[in-house]
């Protein structure tokens, strides 16, 4: 089990201190700026957990873990800091992806904790096994032979256990595995025993993390009926009509980058002429990630259905919920705005969700910032609400991570700019047409497979 905690502080004094109190139950590695984290990631990782100070000359801790989220996107990442205001942590909740915020000076028994829990969390990701048979080619680069065929038995982000080999392995050894048009390279880790169920299968752990090898067709997997009906499901809970506005044109959507993942969007009619605009970003993917978001999705709709027109009280009730029947690491990021036809005004809470943009008539350009903290994380929650008036042509564009984080050729990103581009040539059409065309220009921008899930809402004022 990988035990590698890599801290990134500008104060030499907090580093030895970090050292001093854990190297006893845990590989340390120390470094006094974001460029030479970078460095020992690329150098001497994959390190588990990564834990970076906010106040650092030169790349602040966002900026540094927001880089380490695409250079070592496994390894669990904490931001340590001081102070932190509502926009900051906002911004590290969204743009480094941050498992947990401490707050200095950290006890030794809070930041022990919070490494196991993060631990465990890094050991689920790496070891999540699937039980499938893979048609894969070994390369065995030592003795640069033929590629040989196998198949495996499982596979997971960190490995695979091999059987149909033409020839036996060699513990240690390095291979080049071949699955349909991908390769990446593995060490042979163990070799079954003759004469136990694991005879003639080999072990072999990957040598590149983020190779991603395994891309899947849901038809080859053995469970992959119960996972079309999970999608069915979850399906279901998004939005199937929309409440009629006589001021406001709007449209939703949610492409997921697997069978079933973390993203929800919503429209709640909250009485005649309001709607109510959800839009959610829950921690992780997968499996774990929809049975949050269902469960998310539940408590809000179970709150709204009370017919309190109370933003805070709603939104505090849906965070306690969320709070007592989730793991301490898991949250969400939430955008909650309330759009009264009579007023043509938006009230709304941003928990730390990604700032929607509204593009004005007149070529402005507004930020819903973060008005409060993501939900779940903390039993004391807090908002405040803001409120905006929709002129007619203004175009409102709600979104998660997964469209502007899209990723293009060289590792550049989609970004605001270029969802504001196209939101400025699509402004005039209605907002159906405007989802669809931001959706397919991040698609043609982005190189290789989607890997996260994106969810966007429209609004344009009539």
């Amino acid at each position: 089990m990988n035990q590698k905690i890599l801290f990134v502080d500008n104060e030499p004094v907090a580093l030895n201190c970090y050292r001093q109190m854990l190297e006893s139950e845990f590989d340390i590695a120390t470094a006094d700026s974001g460029e030479e984290g970078l460095a020992l990631l690329r150098d001497h990782g994959p390190f588990a957990v990564v834990i970076s100070d906010m106040q650092m000359a030169g790349m602040d801790g966002v900026q540094f873990l927001r880089r380490v989220r695409h250079v070592a996107p496994s390894a669990i990442r904490f931001l340590l800091t001081g102070y932190l205001d509502v926009n900051s942590a906002a911004n590290a909740v969204n743009e480094a992806g941050v498992f947990r915020l401490l707050v200095k000076p950290c006890k030794k028994s809070v930041l022990t904790e919070a490494i196991t829990t993060a631990m465990a969390s890094y050991r689920e990701r790496a070891e999540e096994r699937i039980r499938i048979e893979l048609p894969i080619r070994l390369c065995r680069a030592a003795r640069n032979v033929k590629l040989q065929s196998a198949h495996t038995v499982d596979i997971s982000k960190s490995g695979a256990r091999l059987a149909g080999l033409e020839e036996p392995l060699e513990l240690g050894e390095v291979l080049k595995v071949e699955c349909g048009d991908r390769e990446a390279p593995f060490r042979v880790v163990w070799m079954g025993a003759p004469g136990t169920a694991s005879e003639g299968q080999a072990g072999l752990e990957c040598l590149a993390m983020n190779a991603d090898l395994w891309t899947l067709d849901l038809r080859q997997l053995e469970d992959g009926k119960p996972l079309m009906r999970a999608r069915a499901v979850q399906r279901g809970l998004l939005p199937q009509e929309k409440p009629p506005l006589a001021t406001l044109d709007y449209e939703g959507n949610c492409t997921q980058a697997r069978t079933i993942g973390g993203d929800y969007y919503d429209f709640l009619d909250m009485g005649s002429g309001e709607v109510g605009f959800v839009l959610a970003d829950v921690a992780g993917k997968g499996i774990a990630a929809a049975l949050l978001m269902a469960s998310l999705q539940g408590s809000l709709h179970s709150q709204y259905s009370t017919g309190s027109k109370d933003i805070p009280q709603l939104l505090a009730s849906v965070n306690c919920h969320f709070y007592k029947h989730t793991a301490k690491d898991r949250y969400a990021t939430l955008f909650f705005g309330r759009y009264s036809d009579a007023t043509r005004t938006l009230q709304y809470v941003n928990c730390g969700h990604n700032p929607p943009v509204l593009l004005r008539n007149g070529g402005a350009i507004e930020r819903l910032d973060a008005t409060a903290t993501v939900l779940g994380l903390f039993l004391d929650w807090h908002c405040s609400v803001a409120e905006v008036r929709l002129e007619t042509g203004d175009v409102l564009g709600i979104y998660t991570d997964g469209i502007t984080e899209t990723i293009g050729h060289g590792g550049e990103e989609f970004g605001e700019a270029r969802l504001l581009d196209t939101l400025r040539k699509n402004r005039d059409l209605e907002a159906s047409y405007i989802l669809q065309n931001v959706q397919d220009a991040a698609g043609q921008f982005r190189f290789g497979e989607q890997e996260d899930d994106l969810t966007l809402v429209i609004a344009r004022a009539l």
